[in-house]
């Protein structure tokens, strides 16, 4: 009987033992948080946790004949340290997973009793597992999963918004340098037009107040093209932290220029409604109510008392009618002071809370969508307006006064405005097409997914 109650006990531990050998596999889960971010960026290139980082060759022979907006959104998704961080985020939320589905590890005590009166020495052993742990385990791997679905979800929303990110400074770079080209075709101009006045004063032609208003409006260019030199730098250092670059990219040349402000009117409320239905943090608050639903359910089950059962086992001192005891020994915890009303009060409040938030970010993400229609339909419509009117009727407007200038029927500062209006009417283009191109960037942010061009109707 002895050898049955030993060998009961033995199988007992090897089957928690074998319980509890689980080991943390992330792959699955870094292969579909590289789904998720190819249907919210659009790109195909996607960071790998198990495969090796870009080199510095690598990186260089990309940068080697200029940068391309596609290979900036390829250096982005495959270079930036904290998308790589936020990967290595999943397989802390897989360890969570797997450590959920275990059992707490059994207790084993030991008691060693001398008599005073010599003799063998009595002892105790028992070994014993929570069994409470049983029912909360299926409510523990709920919270769990939910928990690292959020976490995917929310890893493929912080792509979106790095590619949105690299998307903005890449233009912001390339308009800056455009409008740094502007800059420095107006301050030649101007001092073209300062020399040009000081031998009309010195002829005797003009006066020394156009003279001093050529001067001013050389000064006036001159600083206007030093801005432009330093917001130049300004993006192109965004746009290479994004790519956590170490290299200046001050020197190498973007190669896509600002894009045509095309745009036609989308299905506006199919287009909405897909929208935040595919967008990654509107799910990732439906994992979060899931969770926080989970939460309370395991708040409930640990009303429960805790109860604990084992194996009890004893030899008693010399003399007794046998030499071992084995058997089953249990333990009840006592709720007469803690019987866990606030814990599942909490659970219950922060599950609520959390269904009033999801519902305040569907309403907040409907309203900046409509926005961001809004504003890229007028920004295209502005930037048209610029491209085709605007900067056309200037130059005509500038030639006209050159003509009548050298006819003699107009003044050197009738001529010097006009030519600053050109100036000004190419900056403004400039400006027009960075804030269409933005806006777009911004439709897609809040759409949570690129706009391609099968995405549009015709109007």
């Amino acid at each position: 009987m002895r050898r049955f109650h030993v060998a009961s006990a033995f199988a007992l531990v090897t089957v928690l033992f074998l319980h509890g050998c689980a080991s943390v596999d992330p792959r699955p889960d870094y292969e579909q948080a590289q789904r998720e971010i190819r249907q919210t960026t659009g790109q195909s290139d996607v960071h790998d946790p198990d495969a090796p980082v870009l080199t510095e060759e690598e990186i260089a022979d990309v940068l080697a004949d200029g940068l391309a907006l596609d290979e900036a959104l390829r250096l982005a998704l495959l270079n930036n340290r904290r998308l790589q961080a936020e990967f290595l985020g999943l397989g802390v939320a897989r360890a969570e997973y797997v450590q959920a589905g275990l059992l707490a590890n059994p207790s084993l005590s030991l008691a060693f009793l001398f008599p005073d009166t010599g003799g063998r020495v009595r002892w105790t052993a028992d070994l014993a597992g929570s069994v409470a742990e049983i029912w909360q385990l299926p409510a523990r791997k709920s919270l769990a999963q939910a928990g690292l679905e959020q976490r995917l979800l929310e890893l493929s929303r912080f792509s979106g918004e790095l590619v949105a990110a690299t998307k903005t400074e890449y233009f912001e770079s390339v308009a800056a340098r455009e409008a740094r080209s502007v800059g420095e075709a107006s301050l030649e101009l101007a001092r073209r037009s300062l020399a040009g006045v000081r031998k009309q004063v010195a002829a005797g032609v003009a006066t020394k107040t156009d003279e001093s208003l050529a001067e001013s409006q050389a000064l006036g260019v001159e600083l206007a093209a030093q801005r432009t030199q330093r917001e130049e730098a300004s993006a192109t250092r965004k746009l290479a932290a994004l790519l956590s670059l170490e290299v200046d990219l001050l020197a190498t040349k973007l190669i896509d220029p600002l894009p045509t402000p095309a745009w036609h009117s989308l299905p506006r409320e199919a287009f909405v409604e897909a929208s935040l239905a595919r967008r990654p943090d509107l799910r990732a608050a439906d994992k979060a109510v899931a969770a926080a639903n989970a939460r309370a359910g395991l708040a409930r089950k640990q009303r429960l008392p805790d109860a604990s059962a084992g194996i009890s086992s004893e030899r008693p001192e010399g003399g007794g009618e046998s030499d071992f005891f084995i058997g089953p020994m249990g333990t009840l915890e006592l709720p007469i002071f803690d019987q866990h009303q606030a814990q599942i009060s909490r659970a219950e409040f922060e599950l609520a809370q959390l269904k009033k938030e999801r519902e305040a970010l569907i309403v907040e993400a409907r309203q900046a969508l409509w926005a961001a229609l809004d504003k890229a339909e007028i920004a295209a419509r502005s930037a048209n307006l610029s491209q085709e009117q605007l900067l056309p009727q200037a130059e005509r407007s500038a030639k006209l006064a050159e003509k009548a200038y050298q006819l003699g029927d107009t003044t050197v500062l009738t001529l010097l405005q006009a030519q600053a209006a050109v100036q000004a009417a190419r900056r403004t283009l400039v400006e027009a097409l960075l804030e269409a191109a933005l806006t777009r960037i911004e439709v897609e942010r809040a759409a949570g997914t690129p706009i391609n061009a099968a995405t549009y109707t015709t109007p």
